[in-house]
């Protein structure tokens, strides 16, 4: 019986389809919150998620609203397939559209956010929240940070220590790294399973 000739040629793996959008805004005159090799990283790390930066022309609620309302139209997905990445001001208006109900998401990884008290009363959210921030004192219980761990979220904070310099800018992407993974792979079951629709 003779062998047949691709049975040495090695089958291609299939792509799954990208169950999980993860979108990073991106302000005009900012700096990205990943370098390109960072990125890359993520993306390899992360097949079921489809990548993309979302430039905004202007970076208030109306701007991260539209922003965000066109990627997923251009990617044809659902606001509960979403995970968003901001960094700054930008992350902090994301932080709270998407606590404000305003910004439906699966989850946002909210970067370098100013732990000031919020200006409005924090509800349920089912959108998971994840922050990495850079401050060594939690300061008083009606900081954004003590409001978030009062109320009932799906929400986890990291705290980085600002005098660790440099160290503190590859914490900073550790933790993010660690972050979008998770919520990667919570928001892709969610999504598969039909549940937690935000």
């Amino acid at each position: 019986m003779s062998e047949s000739p691709h049975s040495a040629i090695a089958a291609r793996p299939r792509r799954a389809t990208a169950r999980v959008l993860v979108g990073v805004l991106v302000a005009p005159d900012a700096a990205s919150i990943a370098m390109p090799e960072t990125f890359a990283r993520w993306r390899r790390l992360t097949p079921l998620a489809t990548w993309l930066p979302i430039e905004l022309r202007e970076t208030g609620h109306a701007g991260i609203l539209s922003g965000v309302a066109a990627a997923l139209d251009r990617v044809g997905m659902t606001p509960r397939q979403l995970i968003l990445l901001g960094e700054g001001p930008v992350a902090r208006r994301m932080l709270e559209l998407a606590l404000r109900h305003e910004l439906p998401c699966g989850g946002i990884v909210a970067i370098d956010v100013a732990a000031d008290a919020l200006p409005f009363r924090i509800v349920p959210t089912a959108t998971a929240i994840r922050l990495v921030v850079h401050h060594t004192d939690e300061g008083p219980h009606g900081n954004l940070i003590g409001s978030l761990r009062a109320a009932d979220l799906d929400a986890r904070i990291i705290n980085l220590d600002l005098a660790a310099g440099r160290g503190a800018e590859a914490a900073a992407a550790s933790a993010t790294e660690t972050f979008v993974l998770e919520l990667v792979a919570t928001i892709g079951r969610r999504t598969t399973d039909g549940v937690g629709n935000p």
